[in-house]
């Protein structure tokens, strides 16, 4: 008997066949390959981790547990904090021995997490006023980026050591301090209350004379007092203050000399003042934004009438 061929049979392995055409046996085996290679990558990398970890782990438990506490106690570690007063900010901070210090405008104080030294250091950039904890055992030194030291045991002075400017200042407001150059002829003084020491930058030079403390350190109140002061110096400490940029335009701009107390008046505020004071006039530029999204200092011009 002869069997008749089954029609859905001969479609299906039809279809089939049709299937198998399609097929891309290069593509599919380049894929598979890709895959082994990647997963053959990933172990390798996994393996280097967990073997790394295996060496480096036992010595950050060797250093972190035993090594870095002794050099932490014994001091060859000194974990150090940095407060930095912004424009037109008085900042007060409280050191490890309970020294208060006011930092004005554009300052910043160093100082270590704890004092574990014979001497009390701390770096200063800009203006500070210094209330010190006496301590007969250990002095306190402020250096400066150019070389200058104030040191004292237990006193209250204000140091202004910007570091574009040509002189620092150290006031005295009680007891000693002792004022001194590690520059050029390396020289010391020692100063009174109501005394001013002013260092030469350039030279290391220091001379002392008689200071109004009270003009010297009431910026720490939010106060600006000026007696007689020459208007470029009054247009520095409002650049500081305001955060603006300030040009004179005209050498007979700096013999002008004002005598003012300034306490919550704004900067136009100022210059109002200053206006009726002597013929000047001045202007200030709008605030132009960056491609980096950040914005341009004012500048403010002031010139002759």
């Amino acid at each position: 008997m002869i069997e008749k061929e089954n029609p859905n049979s001969l479609n299906a392995l039809l279809e089939n066949y049709e299937k198998q055409k399609t097929i891309d046996a290069a593509a599919d085996w380049e894929q598979l390959r890709k895959r082994i290679t990647s997963d053959r990558n990933r172990r390798l990398f996994f393996n280097y981790l967990r073997n790394t970890a295996a060496i480096l782990l036992p010595l950050f438990l060797v250093y972190q547990y035993t090594l870095y506490p002794i050099l932490k106690k014994s001091g060859s570690i000194v974990e150090t904090i940095t407060v930095t007063s912004a424009p037109g900010m008085v900042t007060k901070t409280i050191l490890p021995d309970g020294s208060e210090v006011w930092l004005n405008a554009l300052s910043s104080l160093t100082y270590p997490q704890r004092f574990t030294e014979k001497e009390r250091r701390v770096q200063l950039s800009g203006e500070a006023y210094f209330k010190v904890t006496s301590d007969k055992k250990h002095r306190f030194n402020v250096e400066t980026p150019q070389k200058m030291v104030v040191s004292a045991y237990g006193t209250e002075f204000n140091v202004n050591a910007y570091e574009n400017e040509a002189t620092h200042e150290v006031t005295l407001a009680s007891g000693h301090v002792e004022v001194s150059s590690e520059i050029g002829s390396k020289a010391t003084e020692t100063l009174v209350v109501d005394e001013k020491a002013i260092l030469q930058v350039k030279t290391g030079n220091i001379h002392v004379v008689t200071a109004d403390t009270y003009v010297e350190t009431a910026w720490k109140d939010g106060k600006m007092v000026f007696r007689r002061e020459k208007l470029d110096k009054i247009a520095t400490r409002l650049s500081r203050k305001f955060g603006v940029d300030i040009r004179l335009e005209g050498n007979r701009l700096k013999g002008y000399e004002y005598t003012a107390t300034f306490t919550d008046e704004t900067l136009e505020d100022i210059l109002d003042l200053l206006k009726r004071s002597a013929p000047i006039t001045y202007s200030i530029s709008k605030q132009k934004q960056l491609n980096n999204k950040t914005f341009t200092r004012r500048e403010v011009i002031i010139k002759s009438k």
